[in-house]
């Protein structure tokens, strides 16, 4: 069996993304939640916040909550995924948590997952892309996923061909990559509601 793997580079926030899940890391110790994990936090009236003070999200590396969002996000779906201490979380972390998100999404069934992107891990991207080909392709009965990964609007452009012209080494034989095509802006909010490949993507082996 072949499963296919799209990649595409969105700016859409989060919380308007039309991804199946929503994966966000929580960090170890940071009260109140900052960034990405604050910011949905808000979006759901606080149902993060609630986990961490019921001591059922700790944040440390390993943990992990899926939390339905009940139309708080565009995302059916938030996948909470423990950090470790932000200190901490450097590239092999992110790439760590990014593979971690690629098997819960594949294990779940997930058509489309978004993972947020910060500047100083985008070298880290390719890692995390080569990953999720792996756990599609270890998946039985999923045909393929979409992993948008978001990141800032301004920077879109110039992560996508810097994805194209460094590709994953390694892909498993029975999956098919088609990353962004270079300098197009990727549309990942209509193309996700459509189901529609991004235009001119291009299968990469």
């Amino acid at each position: 069996m072949s499963h296919e793997l799209v990649v595409e580079v969105d700016g859409t926030p989060l919380e308007r993304s039309r991804a199946d899940v929503v994966a966000v890391p929580v960090f170890a110790g940071e009260r109140p939640l900052r960034g990405d994990a604050g910011r949905l936090d808000w979006r759901l009236c606080g149902k993060l916040s609630a986990l961490v003070a019921e001591e059922r999200l700790s944040g440390r590396a390993g943990d992990a909550a899926l939390i339905a969002t009940f139309g708080g996000l565009r995302a059916r779906l938030l996948l909470v995924l423990g950090g470790g201490a932000r200190s901490d979380f450097d590239g092999r972390a992110f790439e760590a948590l990014g593979g971690d998100a690629a098997r819960r999404a594949v294990l779940l069934h997930a058509e489309t997952l978004a993972l947020p992107v910060s500047e100083e891990h985008v070298p880290r991207v390719g890692a995390v892309v080569g990953q999720a080909a792996e756990a599609l392709a270890r998946g039985k009965g999923n045909a393929g996923l979409r992993l948008v990964l978001g990141v800032a609007p301004e920077e879109a452009v110039r992560i996508a061909d810097l994805l194209r012209r460094n590709p994953p080494a390694r892909i498993p034989a029975d999956v098919v990559l088609r990353l962004p095509v270079p300098g197009e802006r990727a549309a990942a909010s209509r193309r996700v509601a459509e189901h529609e490949a991004p235009r001119g993507a291009q299968p990469v082996k």
